[in-house]
C-alpha cells in the first residue's frame, strides 16, 4: 500500500532517508518537462493504441491519454459511480482539455481515439431506427385522423355535435400519447447550453461533448450570448436537478444530469476560458483536467510507423462493446473498494491535505485542489473501467487500481500547475527556474540563503529577490527548510533541470 501511495508524494525512489518529500510542481512557463501520462496504470488494450497513436503522430502520449480518458468517461458518466464509503459516491464523468499549440497534431489522435464511440452510437441507433420509423408513422396517422375528425365536428349540426366533439378529443389525446422515441446519441461537438440541455434530457441525462478544437470555451465565455447558461456545465458535473424549461419542451426536468467535456485546445483559448471572472468564479475553471502535453515539433520522424492494425482492432472492439454496454442501462451501478483500496485513498487524500496547508504546493490553487478527492474516486472508476471492460460493475475497486489513481492524480497536479503558470505568465517561475539549475549546477544540495546570494549576486542582486525565489521554490516543493534553519534541494531536481535543458535543446 505504500508504494501506491509514494506515487502521490515523491518522484523518485533512491531518496535519501528522512522525512518524505511533497510532489513536487514545475517552475517557469516552460512545459516541455512535464512528466509524460504514466502509460504503467492503464491494461494492455489501451496502453497499446496510446501508445501506437502517439508513435505515428509523433506526439507526447499524454495527448492521446488524455482522449482516452474523456472516452472512458463517454462511456461511464451516468452509468457508473463509486462509493468511497457509505454517503460519498462520484460520478465518473469527467472535464478534461488537452492543451497544445496549433500544428501538433491534435486531431489525428483525437479521431483514432474517439472512433469507437462514434461507430457505437451509430450501431445504437440503427438498432431503434426501425422503432422511431414506425412510431413516427403511427403518430402522423393518428394526428391526421384528429385533424379529421375536428373538421367534422365542426361541421356538424346540433344533434351529432356533441359527440362528434368527443370523438375528435379523443383521436386528439390519442395522437398525443404517441411518442416517437429520439435516436440515441453519446457524443455530440460544439452546441449552445441550451441544446446541450435538450440532448441530455432526451438521452437519459447524459452526454459526452469530445471535440478536437476549443469552441466550447468561447461558447462558455458567451460567444453565443452575452450571458451563457452555464447550468449543464456546473450540474451536469456531480449531479444536480435541472430543468430544461428554456428548450421546446417546457417543463422537462433531469434529476440527475451527468455531463462529460473532453476537448484539445490551443494556450490562447485556455487564458481566455480561464481569465474569464464569470466562469472561475462559479467554479467551472476548476472543474477542468487540464493536459499539457509536450512538444515534438523538429525532432519528429516523418516515416513513424503506423498503429498496429492488431492494436486499433481491439482497441476499438473494446470500446465499443464498453459504451453499448453502458449505454442501455436505465440507472447506474455503484462500485465499492475494497478495504485495502479504501486505506490507499485516504492516505492520498491525507497527502492532498497537507499540501492545502497554507506555503504548500496546492494551497494557491485550492479551488481546483480541493476538488482533487473527487477527481481521484473518478480516475479509479475509469481505470477500473479500462482494466475491467466487460464487468467492472461486478468487483470492487482494487488497490492496485486506486494507487494507480494516485500516481494520475499526482500527473494532474503537475499538469495543472503549469497551465496556471501558462494562463497567468510566470516570471518569478522563470527566475526560480534558473536558480534550481544554479542549485543543481554548483552541487548545493544544502544550503543557507546567504550562500545562494552569495552564488547568484549577479542575477539576484537584492535580498527581498533571494527570499521571493527561495519561497517560489518552496511552494513548488524543490527545496525546503531543514530543523537547522538552512536548505535542502528535492533529490529529483537534478533530472527536472536536464529534461528541461534537453528540451529547450
Amino acid at each position: 500500500m505504500t508504494s501506491n501511495v509514494r506515487h502521490l508524494t515523491a518522484v523518485r525512489d533512491d531518496e535519501p532517508a528522512g522525512l518524505p518529500w511533497d510532489l513536487p510542481v514545475p517552475v517557469g512557463s516552460n512545459t516541455a518537462a512535464l512528466p509524460s501520462f504514466p502509460l504503467t496504470v492503464l491494461p494492455k488494450w489501451a496502453r497499446d493504441m496510446v501508445e501506437g497513436v502517439a508513435t505515428f503522430t509523433q506526439t507526447d502520449p499524454s495527448m492521446g491519454a488524455g482522449v482516452l480518458l474523456s472516452s472512458l468517461a463517454a462511456c461511464g458518466g451516468g452509468r457508473i459511480e463509486v462509493e468511497a464509503k457509505p454517503g460519498w459516491r462520484e460520478q465518473v464523468n469527467a472535464y478534461i482539455a488537452v492543451i497544445a499549440e496549433p500544428g501538433e497534431r491534435k486531431t489525428p489522435v483525437y479521431k483514432a481515439l474517439v472512433r469507437p464511440l462514434y461507430q457505437a452510437e451509430h450501431n445504437l441507433q440503427e438498432e431503434v431506427r426501425p422503432m422511431v420509423e414506425q412510431e413516427h408513422a403511427r403518430r402522423d396517422i393518428a394526428q391526421r385522423a384528429a385533424e379529421h375528425a375536428r373538421a367534422a365536428a365542426a361541421k356538424a349540426g346540433p344533434d351529432r355535435r356533441d359527440d362528434l366533439t368527443a370523438e375528435a378529443l379523443a383521436a386528439v389525446l390519442t395522437a398525443e400519447q404517441i411518442t416517437v422515441p429520439t435516436l440515441p446519441r453519446l457524443i455530440c461537438d460544439d452546441h449552445t447550453p441550451e441544446a446541450l440541455v435538450g440532448l441530455m434530457a432526451a438521452n437519459g441525462g447524459r452526454m459526452a461533448v469530445i471535440s478536437d478544437e476549443g469552441g466550447i470555451f468561447d461558447t462558455l465565455a458567451g460567444r453565443y450570448s452575452g450571458t451563457p447558461n452555464l447550468d449543464p456545465y456546473l450540474k451536469g458535473y456531480s449531479g444536480g436537478y435541472m430543468s430544461s424549461d428554456r428548450q421546446t419542451r417546457a417543463g422537462e426536468s433531469i434529476a440527475d444530469p451527468a455531463l462529460t467535456v473532453g476537448v484539445m485546445s490551443q494556450p490562447s483559448a485556455l487564458r481566455k476560458f480561464a481569465a474569464n471572472p464569470e466562469l472561475f468564479g462559479r467554479g467551472l475553471v476548476a472543474r477542468f483536467w487540464l493536459i499539457l502535453p509536450g512538444s515534438l515539433a523538429g525532432y519528429r520522424d516523418q516515416d513513424a510507423p503506423s498503429v498496429p492494425t492488431a492494436v486499433t482492432a481491439r482497441y476499438e472492439s473494446t470500446m465499443r462493446s464498453l459504451a453499448a454496454t453502458l449505454a442501455v442501462w436505465d440507472s447506474p451501478q455503484v462500485i465499492t473498494l475494497t478495504p485495502e483500496a479504501a486505506r490507499v485513498r485516504a492516505a492520498a487524500a491525507q497527502e492532498i491535505e497537507h499540501q492545502l496547508r497554507p506555503g504548500g504546493a496546492l494551497y494557491d490553487m485550492r479551488e481546483w485542489a480541493n476538488k482533487l478527492y473527487g477527481s481521484m474516486l473518478r480516475l479509479a472508476g475509469l481505470l477500473h473501467l479500462a482494466h475491467h471492460p466487460t464487468d467492472a460493475w461486478q468487483r470492487p475497486i482494487s488497490e492496485e487500481q486506486m494507487g494507480q489513481a494516485a500516481q494520475v492524480t499526482a500527473w494532474l497536479i503537475s499538469h495543472y500547475t503549469a497551465a496556471v503558470a501558462l494562463v497567468n505568465g510566470d516570471p518569478a517561475g522563470d527566475t526560480a527556474l534558473d536558480i534550481l539549475a544554479l542549485l543543481v549546477g554548483k552541487g548545493m544540495h544544502t544550503f543557507t540563503r546567504r550562500e545562494l546570494h552569495r552564488r547568484a549576486h549577479r542575477k539576484l542582486p537584492r535580498a527581498e529577490q533571494v527570499r521571493a525565489v527561495l519561497d517560489t521554490l518552496t511552494q513548488h516543493g524543490w527545496v525546503r527548510v531543514t530543523p537547522s534553519g538552512d536548505y535542502e534541494v528535492h533529490p529529483g531536481a537534478a533530472d527536472y533541470v536536464n529534461r528541461v535543458k534537453a528540451n529547450r535543446t
